[in-house]
């Protein structure tokens, strides 16, 4: 699970700072666009099938090593140049404004959870929790909007 995770929040995000104009895609490591070409969907499939294909001659689920050294560089990248910039926390603090103005509905609207999240016999903040983090980003800030009628400015 921990490869699935980061294969999906290193392909996503990457692919999301370029399409918010916070990165060029020339602006990405030579290494990562060598081994896994321009970013977009075929990342995934490249990561994944670095897994499969290292774990099947392995006793244990790994990624060949030369992919693994890019994933590493690539997310190592990623925290440097997108996630902890001063130049995106108004980015930062607008997007955490979204988890929580839709987090508070869905606790105060526990019917609007989908069954599948209600289902789980979890607590009610976990069903919420799981509901709005399995969004993706468009799918939450289309939400946002339908809720609450606008879409903060800084995203």
């Amino acid at each position: 699970m921990r490869f699935a995770d980061r294969i999906a929040y290193l392909s996503h995000d990457a692919l999301d700072a370029v399409r918010a104009g916070l990165l060029a895609p020339g602006d990405l490591p030579d290494s990562v666009l060598r081994v896994l070409g321009p970013p977009g969907s075929r990342w995934v499939g490249r990561m994944v099938t670095a897994v499969l294909d290292a774990s099947a001659s392995a006793d244990r689920v790994t990624m060949a090593p030369d992919v693994l050294a890019v994933m590493h560089e690539l997310r190592a990248f990623l925290f440097e140049r997108v996630y902890a910039t001063a130049r995106n926390k108004p980015q930062q603090r607008a997007a955490a404004g979204v988890i929580r103005r839709l987090v508070d509905h869905h606790l105060d609207h526990p019917g609007e959870i989908p069954a599948t999240y209600r289902d789980s016999g979890a607590d009610l903040v976990t069903q919420v929790a799981d509901y709005v983090s399995g969004m993706t980003d468009r799918f939450a800030l289309s939400r946002y909007e339908r809720l609450f009628g606008d879409r903060p400015a800084a995203l």
